[in-house]
């Protein structure tokens, strides 16, 4: 056998070895046989580490009842892409003075599940995502706290998305339910009730949106929220907000009762309704930031200064909105601007109503606290 023979034998050997070579497969995993007994925390790590080997989904036959599986230590999800899917009837529930989850640089999806009684001494009630893509899909987050931010979720250098879900009853310090630390957060079709940012700090009821985070919402409720600053939304100096058909129900704070904005915020579409705060802004609070509000009403909120909107030293343009029913009053001093207060930068409402808003000292629809532009056009103020 010559050289060159020898040499092409050998070059098809390594072509079939190098063809014989397979990528890692999903591996899907089950937790439990049937029967709520076998469906345990063992069982559950013992299928995460299936699953993330290559990546892989994660299902359960516990039984056709709600089963809850009890977590005492939270789970690292950070190997491989991972999906979990409850399918309706499964609630993880966490131990003392832990998380549910940690989330790496992966992709992890949670589907038709609870997570409930997260108790974090860190970041993330019930979640941390450090790095990951992170999907929630018909997902409740109930009754999860932390000392920290982001009562169900905190987010930092990734992105969240969650599509119809409901994260409710949730508390931090800043952060209620979450805390945006630079991702780019996508929410539809969901909603965040009676979460709570209930610290010194006290920033975003139920999401505060951090530099130079991204937020995105779209057909969201956001309801009886409550905070120091931004009862429902912070939005954070450098971060931006879209929000196209949102609503801002019964969210309570001492200033900002639906919303505060202190960078970028873009509003469509949406309701501000029976908001509240004890200093100022009691549908929107814009200080030191730029907000265009457009085909959105603010009615029947309260603040001790600009019932419906107060804007400070920034841009605000509102184009097509209705302020109806709001009212400045408080139990000292002198409450002005039930629809409006406008305290300094550049303010431009056109195509607007504004009628039957009052005040317990001046402007009961428009109060102008300073001599920087105000331009109405085409504005109706009415009792």
């Amino acid at each position: 056998m010559n050289l060159r023979f020898k040499l092409l034998a050998f070059a098809l050997l390594l072509l079939a070895g190098l063809g014989s070579v397979r990528p890692a497969r999903a591996a899907n995993a089950v937790v439990g046989n049937g029967s709520p007994a076998s469906c345990t925390e063992a069982a559950f790590d013992t299928a995460l580490v299936t699953a993330s080997n290559g990546g892989g989904v994660i299902t359960f036959n516990c039984g056709a009842a709600v089963h809850t599986v009890q977590f005492s230590v939270a789970k690292a999800v950070n190997l491989g892409n991972v999906t979990i899917n409850g399918r309706g009837r499964i609630i993880l529930a966490a131990g003392s003075n832990e998380r549910h989850f940690f989330a790496g640089p992966i992709t992890f999806r949670l589907q038709n599940i609870t997570l409930q009684g997260g108790d974090s001494l860190v970041n993330g009630g019930a979640i941390e995502a450090s790095g990951a893509q992170v999907i929630l899909e018909n997902v409740q987050i109930l009754d999860n706290r932390t000392v920290v931010s982001g009562g169900a979720i905190y987010c930092f250098d990734g992105s969240v998305t969650i599509r119809n879900s409901y994260l409710a009853g949730n508390q931090a310090e800043t952060g209620g339910a979450i805390f945006n630390d630079g991702c780019t957060l996508n929410i539809t079709n969901s909603t965040f009730a009676n979460n709570r940012a209930n610290g010194a700090i006290g920033r975003g009821g139920a999401v505060e949106n951090a530099a130079p985070g991204v937020l995105t919402a779209s057909n969201v409720r956001f309801e009886g929220n409550h905070a120091l600053d931004g009862g429902g939304l912070y939005n954070a100096t450098g971060a931006s907000a879209n929000l196209v058909a949102v609503a801002f129900v019964g969210n309570t704070a001492g200033y900002g009762g639906g919303v505060e904005n202190s960078g970028a915020l873009s509003v469509a579409g949406s309701l501000f309704d029976d908001n509240s705060a004890t200093g100022s802004g009691g549908g929107l609070w814009n200080v030191n930031g730029t907000a265009v509000i457009e085909q959105s009403t603010f009615s029947n909120n309260f603040a001790y200064e600009g019932a419906g909107v107060n804007s400070y030293g920034t841009v605000l343009e509102m184009r097509d909105v209705n302020l109806v029913g709001n009212y400045a009053n408080g139990a000292a001093g002198t409450p002005n601007g039930g629809g409006l207060y406008h305290a300094g930068g550049a303010a431009y409402i056109t195509n607007a109503t504004i009628q039957g808003n009052y005040a317990a000292n001046n402007g009961g629809g428009v109060y102008q606290a300073s001599d920087d532009n105000l331009t109405l056009t085409n504005v109706t103020i009415a009792d």
